[in-house]
């Protein structure tokens, strides 16, 4: 067969067609697809007025990001209509620019939870400005948690919420963290590096770290390891962990920094719900749903 006759052969057509539509499908459909993950995660010696505690986590927001712009109360409707106890967000709030936190303020106030939304920052907030992004998280009503901790109370039972600064730009110190926490209470750690997990395994009152970072490599073949992933997050792409000592959870976040791309893929918000129960010695252990809500945000121009 001639060049000229196989580039227009019917084959050739084909293949260029279904790669138009995996492209179109990966640019205008998948980032929007929200997916939500539900973890049940047994802790040891959990206190008994936590059985059943639930935790949203959100991340990698991405705010400037147009798509982020619209798409962002459809993420806000489906966590608080999840009535979680809590709300987490672990890190990179914002991309590079500071546009689009303005609008994103606005939407995260809507955010509720009887204990409160709780934030850290990650390697893309500090390329805008720790200080403006603080200031966001603050006009929305929402804690940051730098080196810090807050305590959860249920009568005299506790629960320790923890974050670390970003382990890439910031100056993470989980000592200071930790400073002043129950030594017999649960601790939940927020890290926007996965990788982060090898240290926080170290202390015996960690019992689940939430992450992001990775956005699960955001682009993934099917049957293939993520092609890209970033500094501090290659040993853990997406999904739970078991590290020894502790539970690790990355998330896929919700946004996709400037390359607006996600195939096979989809952004995640994830709901555990802490039970009593012996830990669990492999992620295999864990008992993991996922549900694919109909929530899917279609840009009309």
């Amino acid at each position: 067969m001639s060049v000229s006759r196989w580039l227009h052969s019917p084959a050739l057509r084909a293949i260029g067609a279904a790669l138009a539509a995996a492209a179109w499908y990966a640019w205008r459909v998948e980032p929007r697809w929200l997916q939500i993950t539900r973890l049940w995660l047994p802790v040891a010696d959990l206190p008994p007025a936590f059985q059943g505690y639930r935790i949203v986590q959100l991340s990698d927001l991405h705010l400037g990001v147009r798509l982020i712009e619209k798409y962002l109360p459809v993420v806000v409707q489906a966590a608080n209509r999840e009535q979680p106890d809590l709300i987490a967000i672990t890190g990179d709030i914002a991309t590079d620019g500071r546009k689009g936190l303005p609008e994103g303020q606005a939407a995260l106030a809507r955010l509720h939870a009887p204990d409160g939304v709780w934030a850290i920052l990650g390697n893309h907030d500090y390329a805008v400005g720790e200080d403006l992004v603080a200031a966001t998280l603050r006009g929305a009503g929402i804690g940051l948690l730098r080196n810090a901790h807050c305590l959860t109370r249920r009568g005299t039972n506790q629960l320790v919420i923890a974050g670390i600064d970003d382990v890439v730009l910031g100056l993470p110190d989980l000592r200071a963290a930790l400073d002043g926490a129950p030594e017999d209470s649960p601790v939940i750690l927020l890290a926007h590096e996965p990788d982060f997990a090898r240290i926080a395994a170290a202390d015996p009152r960690i019992v689940l770290q939430l992450s992001g970072h990775t956005h699960g490599g955001q682009v993934r073949l099917p049957g293939l390891k993520p092609l890209i992933l970033p500094s501090f997050g290659h040993l853990y792409p997406d999904g739970p962990y078991w590290v020894p000592n502790l539970v690790l959870y990355v998330s896929r976040g919700i946004g996709t920094g400037q390359f607006v791309m996600r195939f096979n893929c989809r952004p995640e918000m994830v709901v555990i719900t802490l039970v009593r129960g012996p830990c669990p010695h492999s992620s295999a252990a864990l008992c993991r749903t996922n549900r694919i809500d109909p929530i899917l945000y279609v840009e009309r121009q």
